[in-house]
């Protein structure tokens, strides 16, 4: 028996799913064009194999084949059911089929859970308690049927899809309707799928049951995901962790990146989705490929099966004119791509190869005379290629269109032979966008190299390829173990710790604080002035109070006992307004050249998550930080140093770099270690945390803590 979701430590047996033995579509319509009628022609068409039965109380033959009043009717073995009925309807047919051993049904219906109401709520759960009881595996709801290519299941209600070919890309979507708009984009460009799945709702069968089986399906060699809500992260996660093992790329564009997107998803469903933060760091901890867009899944996954893996980390372009090759120079820039500078003596070979007009170097450009001669072309290539720290040949070329391209595609061939040689990949990128004719699509698969279109779209999809396999060369160990919590309600309560509090817990985590004491009057915040030393901060202090400016409870820079006093008065004022038992901080004053970022939260997808960046004011005017999920290793730390920008400017105010990165690494790692350990806190917020030079550690100022009730 499948046990619910959320009490599942394991993975499901999808089999019954995407390999049925029989389909019983339950809802067929007499309409020619209505779900029901396209699929049943879709599966005859695309040759399955098995029974295919109807079931309508009201017909007894539809589309030339027997119809049944209800799967209890039904005189042949019902394996799986398409369940084309009302929400309501669904949970009595799910028990009925399951007494007649019924291993999956594939639900369309929607109405369900996403709708956010009672109704559908209680039908869902009825519907998952039926397929509980039997074993049944449940596809979706809200989905729209999935593909097996070499099972020949087709039980999509689009029309045209017949022609799917069998190939080495699996797409997990839980949205039906993106699922087969990139099925039918992989076809157009020859891509060849093993399976489609449309995951819809995931009630009791989710992506990552699914990721599980693929990665270990032998005809699988690409996985292109389309999710909103990872459900099971753990389960996920180690999946995603077998797959690097077995260097099957996974892919995901999510959904729900924006405010908007998530309340989309939500409705979609009925998941709440966690921030795209913790998202893109649950990415890069497992070696996910992060995808932008559709034709960006469609592009990659084209170039990594028809591509082995660089043995070197650069990329030599071949462009045809001096623009291709400024912009190549952007877009490396742009997207992480290195193309290794070239030694004089090459710079000097491919000038005396090129002539006037060409742009000797890494991009190349071909020039007239290069653009115009296979032979030069070739040459060119061949002394790229001999450079060690080349592990990728771009070359600019379309794919021909007819017989009289014969002379550029023996080019192509001689190409990609002497590539193969090296074993190094060859891909080949166009200006633009055009139409792929027959003879290109013949000379394409022929010769199993990529070409790719448009520039941009030619090079993001090359540098995901460099990125997995720089990922591949770095993944010596496993990933450490990450701290999964269970999922907390988006209106779980909780309260924020005291000043004293906060900046105890910080101490606690060995996490420097600056001096402060917390008065209750003008006399006793003049005795801490004088011992803490002027000049001095004075802050408003209560439980509750997380934004100090906004009260106006803050004054700074105070030099003698006369000037606290007034504001101390002033600040308890203004704080007594918005809370009570208001007491007044004291702190010292602090000098440092930069404002840092570091917080944590409980991100209710993934769990501990931190995020390290520019602090002050600018955390929310730059809108720049890097996030990793917790606990954060060194190495990831001094990653997060980099990409937050933080690392240029230190170096740009003439701070050495090792003394630079040492602390503000040290703060992230133990902070990741607090969010991770400690189970009550939900959100710690250090802004500032100020650096303070060489040796010195960084120093929080203000911190906010909100724990659990």
């Amino acid at each position: 028996m499948v046990k619910p979701q959320e009490q599942s430590g394991s993975y499901r047996n999808v089999e019954p799913l995407l390999r049925p033995e029989t389909i019983t579509i339950v809802g067929a319509s007499e309409r020619p064009d209505s779900w029901s009628a396209r699929i049943f022609h879709n599966l005859r068409a695309y040759g399955f194999a098995g029974d295919v039965c109807l079931v309508n109380p009201r017909h007894r033959e539809l589309y030339g084949a027997p119809c049944f009043p209800s799967v209890s009717d039904i005189p042949r073995k019902v394996d799986q059911l398409v369940v084309i009925v009302p929400a309501a309807h669904v949970p009595r047919i799910i028990d009925e089929a399951g007494r007649r051993g019924c291993r999956s049904a594939v639900v369309f219906s929607g109405g369900f859970s996403e709708t956010n109401t009672p109704a559908g709520a209680a039908a869902e759960a009825e519907m998952v308690d039926a397929a509980n009881r039997h074993g049944i595996l449940i596809g979706g709801p809200n989905c729209l049927g999935n593909v097996s290519t070499r099972e020949r299941v087709l039980t999509l209600a689009q029309q045209g899809v017949e022609t799917f070919k069998a190939g080495g890309l699996a797409l997990i979507s839980q949205s039906s309707g993106l699922m087969g708009g990139v099925a039918r984009s992989a076809h157009s460009g020859g891509i060849g799928l093993s399976y489609a799945i449309a995951s819809g709702s995931e009630v009791n069968v989710d992506a990552a049951d699914y990721l599980n089986y693929l990665v270990n399906d032998p005809s699988t060699r690409v996985l292109g995901l389309i999710l909103e809500v990872i459900r099971r992260p753990p389960e996920f996660a180690a999946a995603c962790e077998r797959a690097l093992a077995a260097q099957k790329p996974v892919m995901i564009l999510k959904i729900g990146r924006s405010k908007g997107g998530q309340a989309a998803a939500l409705s979609h469903t009925g998941a709440l989705a966690g921030s795209y933060e913790a998202f893109a760091a649950f990415c890069r901890r497992y070696g996910v490929i992060e995808i932008k867009g559709l034709d960006d899944l469609v592009d990659a996954a084209g170039l990594f099966l028809r591509s082995r893996l660089p043995p070197a980390g650069g990329v030599a372009a071949l462009a045809l004119s001096g623009g291709a090759r400024g912009y190549l120079h952007d877009l490396g820039e742009d997207l992480g791509i290195d193309f290794p500078e070239l030694s004089p003596e090459a710079r000097n070979h491919l000038e005396e190869l090129l002539g006037v007009g060409a742009g000797a170097g890494n991009p190349l450009d071909l020039g007239a005379g290069g653009a115009s001669s296979p032979d030069l072309q070739f040459r060119c290539l061949e002394l790229l290629a001999s450079h060690p720290a080349i592990g990728l040949l771009a070359v600019q070329g379309d794919l021909p269109h007819n017989p009289s391209f014969a002379r550029r595609a023996a080019g192509y061939q001689r190409m990609i032979e002497h590539a193969g040689q090296l074993g190094k990949p060859i891909v080949f990128f166009s200006h633009g966008s055009y139409a792929v004719t027959d003879y290109g699509a013949q000379f394409r698969e022929g010769w199993g190299a990529p070409f790719l279109q448009e520039i941009r779209r030619s090079f993001e999809a090359i540098s995901h390829l460099m990125a997995y396999q720089r990922t591949l060369e770095s993944r010596r160990t496993a990933a450490r173990p990450i701290k999964f919590r269970p999922r907390q309600k988006p209106t779980a309560a909780t309260e924020s710790l005291t000043d004293e509090e906060a900046f105890a817990l910080l101490e606690e985590a060995g996490i420097a604080v600056a001096r402060f004491e917390v008065c209750d009057t003008p006399e006793a915040a003049q005795r801490a002035a004088e011992v803490l030393g002027y000049p001095v901060a004075l802050k408003v202090s209560a439980r509750g109070l997380i934004h100090k400016s906004e009260t106006e409870g803050i004054a700074l820079g105070l030099s003698d006992p006369s000037e606290v006093a007034r504001a101390f008065v002033a600040i308890k004022d203004k704080g007594s307004r918005y809370a009570s038992a208001v007491r007044v901080l004291v702190q010292e004053m602090v000098q440092s050249p930069l404002e840092l970022y570091v917080g944590a939260r409980l991100d209710p997808e993934f769990g501990p998550l931190v995020l390290f960046g520019f602090g002050g004011i600018f955390v929310e005017a730059l809108g720049r930080v890097s996030a990793r999920l917790a606990p954060v290793e060194a190495h990831e730390a001094e990653e997060m140093v980099v990409e937050s920008g933080v690392k240029r400017a230190l170096n740009r105010l003439g701070i050495e770099e090792a003394s630079s990165r040492s602390s503000p690494m040290d703060t992230i790692v133990r902070i990741s270690q607090l969010i991770a350990d400690r189970e009550e806190i939900d959100t710690i917020e250090i802004n500032p945390l100020l650096f303070r030079g060489a040796g010195r550690p960084c120093t929080a100022v203000d911190v906010v803590v909100l724990k659990h009730l």
